[in-house]
């Protein structure tokens, strides 16, 4: 029983390592903003408006974390997603001058982009 705790305590803290951006940092970068616009904002009149983008802006980082995560899972599933030894290697090729690496690369980086903004798009409030 032990050992099955101590390896699901692990799993966990890969999972959470492995997606720091999702739930360390955003989280982080949520609360940094809030505490920039309690101290900035109190040193201008708060409105109303003011106060309820405040209020939405943790529901807002919510949808960018599912965006970020869905642009993931449509890459992985959908495209051809390059494995890092691959991607090494291609870097290596493209640093030597081969224009296929290269353009794999960019292709590649060209895909992520449109997956995030794909993303983004299905995942945008509707206001």
């Amino acid at each position: 029983m032990k050992t099955l705790l101590t390896h699901i305590g692990r799993r966990i803290a890969s999972a959470v390592y492995h997606s720091q951006e999702f739930t360390l940092w955003l989280p982080g970068m949520v609360v940094l903003s809030v505490l920039a616009f309690t101290v900035f904002g109190a040193l201008t009149p708060m409105t109303g408006d003011a106060l309820a983008w405040l209020a939405e802006l943790p529901s807002l980082c919510a949808y960018a974390a599912a965006a970020l995560g869905a642009s993931w899972v449509m890459k992985k599933l959908y495209l051809h997603d390059i494995d890092t030894q691959q991607e090494v290697a291609l870097h290596a090729a493209a640093r030597d001058g081969d224009a296929g690496a290269r353009w794999l690369l960019i292709k590649d980086r060209l895909e992520t982009f449109a997956c995030i903004i794909l993303a983004f798009a299905f995942f945008w409030p509707a206001r």
